[in-house]
């Protein structure tokens, strides 16, 4: 898998293309082309952040402000993995450039749990930008994946706030998507989990600050 769940078309896509714990979560959101990667050595696409947004890219340290809205710590920890990226393209955006939306930027963390699972937690931001659109971002990928089943959409709350999360299976992983706003405005937090226990997952979003 990946090294961050970003990618609109990944959901789909097997923890097989990937090894190594972070390829686990990353089935689930990416960000650069898998086998691209896997054999690049690197998920890390080089961009200008503060440039126009005409092509996608990602790498650690990209979008220092939002690296710093991302919890820093989750299961005693700091992520196994930080970085951040924007999503500029028609093939990233998906449904989300159907909402006139035309750039995208993110940053998220990785916390491997083991192996062969693990959470992402992320920031989206875009001006815009709703929890449901991004719910539907992630669910148009996996209706469109063939190696997908048991789609499950839900409309939790958290913290109060309309959410949106998706239960899937992805070849023989149990993956699962939550968002839901933050109060400040455009900005969504998202939880991506492989093979997570409820109890890992619950503790994921109130890594969160709670009314923020």
């Amino acid at each position: 898998m990946r090294s961050i769940p970003y990618r609109r078309g990944a959901i789909g896509r097997s923890i097989r293309h990937r090894s190594g714990p972070a390829a686990v979560v990353l089935a689930a959101l990416v960000l650069a082309g898998p086998i691209l990667a896997a054999c690049s050595g690197s998920p890390y696409t080089s961009f200008d952040p503060s440039g126009p947004c005409t092509v996608d890219g990602r790498y650690p340290g990209a979008y220092p402000d939002l690296e710093a809205q991302v919890p820093k710590t989750f299961l005693g920890r700091a992520p196994d993995q930080l970085d951040s990226g924007r999503n500029c393209t028609a093939t990233e955006l998906g449904t989300l450039a159907g909402h006139g939306l035309t750039e995208v930027r993110y940053a998220g963390g990785t916390w491997n749990t083991s192996p062969n699972s693990g959470i992402t937690l992320a920031v989206f931001t875009g001006q815009g930008l709703t929890a449901e659109w991004l719910g539907e971002w992630y669910e148009s990928s996996a209706r469109a994946a063939s190696n997908t089943r048991q789609i499950d959409p839900t409309r939790p709350k958290i913290d109060g706030r309309q959410g949106y999360r998706l239960d899937t299976v992805n070849d023989e992983s149990n993956q699962t998507v939550i968002t839901w706003p933050s109060t400040t405005p455009d900005v969504v937090y998202v939880v991506v989990a492989a093979d997570a226990s409820s109890a890992d997952i619950a503790s994921a979003i109130k890594a969160f600050p709670t009314g923020s």
